[in-house]
């Protein structure tokens, strides 16, 4: 890996193979820095340049092979010109060097969650507009064969009248998760809007894919959003939350989550019709109905942005516009209060409240439990400049 302070862009080469550089290759960022080699040794791409405030050790060098290094992004493409980038960075850095990327001339695979703030989103999405190029956001387990397959069954009616989308999150992340950086865990960090926590990171692809199973796509906006959230070591930031949502459809969908449970288990989406109920495992790529258990496959999300840049009749499968419901959740949560205080002891059959929560459509604050006693806080959209009659994804593409 070169210097581009010392050392030139790389010769541009096939023009018909896009170059590609990465923002963020740490944490994360560690599983694109892997997946752009991959594409480059099979010649899909080419990997041309990483953005980083930290120098890559022997291993990443190798993986990053001959391309570019600076220390932050807008550097980097003063020496490279890309046609992708792939930024995986804090948060509260997504609309800024997302803007900046586009601005360039490139389109964008940017990691979930899109931005901390509904305003940051609206404003990312008007720059897309404007420079008409393709911004895929980084909900990987929306790519799941699994997840495909449910939204055909559903639509197809084959679970009858949709009445409820429930999911559940049970994880557990010791000191070292929120240690690991300065912004982990914070809802504000030097006067900026971060909004991390356990429904707006970890468990963000529950929230996202129960509202694109409910049918509107996750593009048009929801109608009422009903929370609480809880704190155990979390620096200020939720660790434990429900959230209830009715959708554009008035489909209600409900997500407990949290990051104290032992034991963890899998995530698992389900979607509860009068004729059938069909749970999502999608970590694992797992449909479970009555008529039994399916495993899928799943399509990398940054090969699908390619696929759609090379041929524009294929359609992104999580473009920027059609994740504004979730970022309506989000906007929710950060103007909710602070989280209740709970020390981890005295969660109290917090697995089985999690579950019945999910299942009943509940709040935790709702099943009386000592521990959860968090006054519920609702959220409702004011208008906004997107809505659900915005142009399609396509249009919003430049196709």
């Amino acid at each position: 890996m070169t210097d581009p302070q010392v050392a030139p862009a790389a010769p541009l080469g096939d023009v018909s193979v896009p170059r590609v550089v990465l923002a963020g290759a740490h944490g994360h960022g560690r599983g694109h820095l892997e997946n752009l080699a991959r594409l480059h040794a099979a010649g899909r791409v080419r990997f041309v340049g990483v953005a980083d405030p930290r120098a890559l050790c022997l291993e990443e060098q190798a993986l990053a092979g001959d391309g570019a290094w600076a220390p932050d992004l807008r550097t980097l493409l003063g020496t490279v010109t890309p046609d992708v980038v792939v930024i995986c960075t804090p948060v509260h850095t997504h609309t800024e060097l997302a803007e900046t990327a586009l601005r360039a001339g490139a389109h964008v695979l940017l990691e979930k969650p899109v931005a901390p703030t509904l305003a940051d989103f609206e404003h990312l999405v008007a720059v897309q507009r404007e420079t008409g190029l393709a911004v895929q956001v980084g909900f990987q387990a929306n790519g799941s064969g699994a997840v495909t397959e449910l939204r055909r069954r559903i639509a197809a009616g084959d679970l009858g009248e949709i009445r409820g989308i429930g999911a559940t999150g049970l994880w557990w992340r010791g000191e070292a998760y929120w240690n690991r950086a300065a912004w982990a865990g914070r809802r504000r960090l030097d006067g900026r809007e971060v909004n991390d926590g356990a429904l707006t990171n970890p468990f963000a692809h529950a929230i996202a894919i129960a509202l694109v199973l409910d049918g509107s796509g996750g593009g048009d906006p929801v109608r009422r959003v009903e929370l609480d959230t809880y704190r155990t070591r979390a620096p200020e930031s939720h660790d434990t939350a429900s959230v209830r949502i009715l959708t554009a459809r008035g489909t209600p969908v409900t997500v407990a989550a949290t990051l104290c449970a032992e034991p963890e288990s899998e995530p698992v989406v389900t979607v509860h019709g009068s004729l059938d109920s069909v749970e999502l495992h999608y970590t694992e790529d797992l449909l479970i109905s009555a008529e039994g258990a399916t495993r899928h496959t799943r399509t990398d999300l940054l090969e699908n942005l390619l696929d759609h840049l090379a041929d524009r009749s294929v359609e992104l499968l999580v473009p920027l516009a059609g994740c504004l419901a979730f970022t309506q959740v989000v906007e929710a949560v950060r103007h909710s209060p602070d989280p209740l205080p709970v020390a981890q002891e005295d969660l109290v059959d917090l697995i089985d409240l999690t579950r019945r929560a999910a299942a009943g459509g509940s709040l935790y604050s709702e099943l009386g439990a000592d521990w959860a006693r968090a006054t519920p806080f609702t959220w409702t959209p004011a208008s906004s400049t997107l809505s659900s009659s915005a142009p399609s994804s396509s249009a919003l593409e430049g196709n």
